[in-house]
């Protein structure tokens, strides 16, 4: 059975909660292991402590003979508490025999260093009437005392853990001391693990509860962190899929969101306008290229309708026939160059900057237009700063800007062309005395196929994408455009250039 992939939000809260399960694993294990060895530490110091007053009341007194020691030994080991989780005291005197506080682990002569050895009171004897070894005799409960006994009597100086049956581990501490009168004595005082294991299993038993608790609700809070964190996502493939399905004026809510969340939104709304202004763009601009092709292929069709409805036409209607369509013809292969030249100047893959001085650019621009009306076509002030741009596109603008203005300006008209050194950026500047531009329609004059009401019309039978041109030039070089009111009475256009 194949499952269905987590999204985003699953993802981002499984990691969380994998992060949490790491960190309380991580955390679980220094806890215990640093419980578990301060526990130990206690111990061994509680060990010690009771090794030196043992110690201290074992050689308190008058006493130079193990039997002495014997007794005062068995008066400490009677006087300790007994039960199943008190300390085990053994005391050892060379020569006297064990005294101990838990008879039913360590009995009187047993083990290997018992007080009569093998006579008397101690373990392994031999009965002389029945002629038979009385370990044949031994009960299963005296084999277990037998073994605790020499697993503890027989223990090594210093720590060990030994492993008592119905007990459990017992963390022992070993010590040999010499008493006044050269009697030699070992002290052993054994400290059962129970209760340290049964703190330890506690605290694991309260570790697995508080951490399945803290990691229910760590993966909780992480789901509802990561759908906070991905609802902008979440509203983003919403107002995508509205946009794939054609819908363009959907927009992300603002209102509510902050930081990187609002920063989305608004960068997402802005592109969502863009785009919306883009493909408003786009059908202007198709249905205006569908006008304006439409023309003169009316002009053609007419033209040669009439011409077919003559059956013998004459030289001269044939000639009128010809240049019409001669003319429409070269208008809509005008038009069709103006059209890639604009598409190519917006995408900026042939763009080809050099340093340049705009002096002779300019002065071969002015030099080499030819009208055929008379106009007064002068190169003003021109700064002497190099800027970084392609010679042909800006000579290509230059170019549009001035025939623009010649459309627009009567027989006799100024046009003056200037550069000038504005700091950061350089302007290319074409003045006329015509009509002007209304302040309401400056900016508007730079889209494509643009007509205005007034007298700056397209009169001229441009194809209506020479100042769109020179908009994409301008913005392709990292500069804009603009139109304002020009000192000599007409209309100023400027192609603003930045310096690099």
């Amino acid at each position: 059975m194949k499952f269905p992939r987590p999204g985003l939000r699953g993802k981002l809260a499984l990691s969380i909660a994998v992060v949490l399960l790491a960190a309380l694993g991580v955390t679980y294990l220094a806890v215990y292991r640093g419980t578990g060895s301060e526990l130990q530490s206690r111990t061994e110091t509680d060990l010690e402590r009771e090794i030196e007053t043992l110690t201290g009341r074992l050689a308190a007194g008058d006493a130079d003979d193990p039997a002495t020691y014997r007794k005062r030994a068995d008066r400490i080991a009677s006087a300790e508490t007994f039960g199943p989780n008190a300390r085990v005291i053994s005391i050892s005197i060379n020569g006297g025999g064990t005294a101990t506080n838990q008879p039913g682990l360590v009995g009187p002569g047993l083990g290997p260093q018992g007080s009569d050895d093998s006579k008397g009171s101690g373990g392994a004897r031999h009965d002389s009437e029945s002629g038979e070894d009385h370990e044949d005799h031994e009960s299963h409960e005296e084999t277990e005392k037998r073994k605790n006994a020499d697993l503890i009597l027989g223990a090594a100086p210093g720590y060990s853990t030994v492993d008592i049956d119905d007990v459990g581990e017992v963390r022992l501490l070993t010590n040999q001391v010499e008493l006044p009168g050269g009697v030699k004595a070992t002290i052993r005082v054994g400290q059962p693990l129970a209760p340290v294991e049964s703190a330890l299993e506690g605290l694991s038993d309260t570790f697995v509860i508080v951490g399945i608790a803290t990691l229910l609700l760590g993966a909780l809070a992480g789901w509802l962190l990561a759908s906070s964190a991905t609802r902008p996502m979440r509203r983003m493939a919403s107002v995508a899929e509205g946009v794939d399905a054609g819908d363009l004026s959907v927009r992300m809510p603002v209102e509510g969101t902050r930081d990187e969340a609002r920063r989305l939104a608004e960068s997402f709304n802005s592109m969502l306008d863009r785009l919306e202004d883009a493909f408003d763009r786009q059908r202007t601009f198709v249905a205006d290229a569908s006008h304006d092709l439409r023309t003169p292929l009316t002009v053609v069709r007419g033209q040669i309708e009439v011409l077919a409805r003559n059956q013998d036409p004459d030289a001269a209607e044939v000639n009128r026939v010809a240049g019409l369509v001669t003319q429409a013809i070269a208008r809509m292969e005008g038009m069709v160059e103006d059209l890639l030249l604009l598409a190519r100047s917006e995408s900026g893959g042939s763009l080809r900057p050099e340093l340049l001085d705009l002096g002779p650019l300019l002065s071969a621009e002015v030099e080499g237009l030819v009208f055929s009306d008379d106009r007064d076509l002068v190169l003003g002030q021109v700064t002497d700063r190099p800027v970084s741009i392609d010679r042909e596109q800006i000579a290509r603008a230059m170019s549009n800007l001035i025939t623009n203005a010649v459309a627009h300006t009567a027989e006799g008209g100024r046009i003056e062309v200037s550069a000038r050194d504005l700091g950061d950026r350089v302007a290319l500047v074409v003045d006329d005395d015509g009509p002007g531009v209304p302040p309401g329609e400056r900016d508007r004059i730079f889209d494509r196929f643009a007509r205005l009401d007034q007298a700056r019309t397209s009169t001229a039978g441009g194809s209506g994408l020479g100042l769109a041109i020179v908009k994409a030039i301008a913005e392709v070089h990292g500069g804009s455009v603009r139109c304002t009111e020009s000192p000599i009475g007409g209309a100023r256009f400027e192609i603003l250039l930045p310096v690099t």
